[in-house]
């Protein structure tokens, strides 16, 4: 009976490893060491767009409805952010598309920041219409909710959300949307 007991713990144990040497691939900034190591200056076109505002490309509709200050904080101070998004499907298939590669933020001095793992376990739990990664677009269908996200500085108040329309090609980056966010558009919600 012992044997069955620990099983489990194992089990998530080794889940959690597989989840970090995957994801981690060296460090990017102070706030995360998940996801790429460098994603500005891959796209050949950047396609600018304010917040409620859709663009398309790839027959991917994007739209960053908010940025959400969800009032968590790491043991540094750093907040956990998170993006209200609508992304329509425009193609006659299905497809994946997951935080680690389609979505990063640009800080002015050319920083970025990627998806962090802490996020989405305390996204999970306390965020209502949260997505947990990675996410399915139906064919001609629409996904909106609250998907992340990423711990940035407590100084970092200026950024941008930028949004890979790969559909079911990773490594298609040849476009990337932009939404420029300031102080003033992000939602601070109770923690």
């Amino acid at each position: 009976m012992k044997k069955y007991r620990i099983l489990p713990l194992m089990l998530s144990a080794v889940i959690a490893a597989v989840s970090f040497a995957g994801c981690s691939n060296g460090k990017e900034s102070s706030s995360s060491d998940n996801g790429p190591k460098k994603q500005e200056g891959l796209a050949q076109t950047e396609i600018m767009a304010g917040i409620q505002e859709e663009k398309e490309s790839n027959e991917t509709v994007f739209k960053l409805n908010r940025v959400i200050d969800s009032g968590k904080t790491d043991e540094d101070g750093n907040r956990f952010i998170y993006l209200d998004v609508t992304i329509t499907n425009n193609t006659e298939k299905e497809y994946e598309l997951n935080i680690i590669n389609n979505f990063y933020i640009l800080y002015p001095d050319g920083e970025e920041t990627h998806f962090d793992v802490r996020t989405q376990l305390y996204g999970q739990n306390n965020i209502d219409n949260y997505i947990p990664n990675p996410f399915k677009l139906t064919a001609n269908g629409e996904l909106s909710g609250i998907v992340g996200g990423f711990i940035i500085p407590p100084d970092k108040n200026d950024f941008t959300v930028c949004f890979f329309p790969t559909q079911d090609v990773d490594t298609n980056k040849e476009s990337v949307i932009k939404v420029e966010v300031k102080a003033g558009n992000i939602i601070k919600t109770a923690q």
